[in-house]
């Protein structure tokens, strides 16, 4: 049985996670973290309870999970390298700064680091890779759409999606939103939409646009529990393994 701390576990994504726990037969949440001042301090979800001190379970624990705002997540890591566990986070919105440093905090223990979980996603950038290849002379352009409370944006999928454009077309340049008189678009320039509103889970479209024609691939998720589905893949994946930094593209390749 594998013993799993998950931070944030009063959010979103946080009691996603609790609740496809509760219907595997692997793994068993033995504490719930949110910050002190969180008004879930003390309370119960499913068979869980929410504490604020990381550090007082972290050596009865196999796996810590974080999912809370890159500010929480770094210093999450920087409590749990002292005891080497393994740490995977699907936050999103981190520096290069702080990307530097999760690489080098990663030489000692073993992070998993995906700025989306769902496998649907991670095959989306194989898609958008051999499309970017393929279709030299089309168009790109990003599309994503996330509910009103999304704090970051472009969300961290569609930066990854932009990354693997830049891999694929080196001389790719990236805007954000159009406005004014900007005239005809450039051959290497992508521009990144980001969308908000409403309780969308998050969407993301990639527009590879012709003459005459366009294809257009698409991402959508009903649901959180592709990305908690995807999150408890990830701790199955990462338990015992040497310290490095992993991601959604390694467990793929090892399924």
């Amino acid at each position: 049985m594998i013993k799993l701390v998950v931070c944030g576990a009063a959010g979103r994504m946080g009691k996603e996670i609790l609740s496809a726990v509760e219907e595997s037969s692997d793994i068993q949440v033995i504490a719930g973290i949110e910050a002190s001042n969180h008004e879930s301090i003390g309370k119960v979800f499913g068979s869980t309870k929410i504490i604020d001190n990381i550090e007082s379970v972290i050596e009865d624990t196999d796996c810590i999970v974080d999912f809370t705002n890159h500010k929480a997540a770094m210093e999450n890591l920087e409590k749990v390298k002292v005891y080497k566990k393994p740490f995977v986070t699907g936050t999103t919105g981190f520096s290069k700064k702080e990307l530097a440093d999760i690489e080098t905090l990663a030489k000692d223990l073993p992070v998993f680091l995906s700025p989306n979980m769902s496998v649907g996603v991670n095959y989306l950038y194989n898609l958008v890779k051999s499309s970017a290849n393929v279709l030299e002379d089309y168009d790109i352009e990003v599309i994503e759409t996330h509910h009103r409370a999304k704090k970051d944006a472009p969300s961290g999928t569609a930066r990854a999606i932009a990354k693997v454009i830049k891999d694929a077309r080196p001389d790719t340049t990236f805007i954000y939103g159009r406005e004014g008189f900007v005239g005809g678009k450039n051959k290497n320039e992508v521009c990144i939409n980001s969308i908000r509103g409403g309780d969308v889970v998050g969407e993301h479209r990639v527009l590879f646009l012709g003459d005459g024609e366009f294809i257009e691939l698409r991402h959508y998720a009903t649901s959180r529990r592709c990305f908690a589905a995807g999150t408890l893949e990830a701790v199955r994946f990462i338990v015992g393994k040497a310290p490095g930094l992993y991601s959604m593209k390694d467990m793929l390749a090892v399924k």
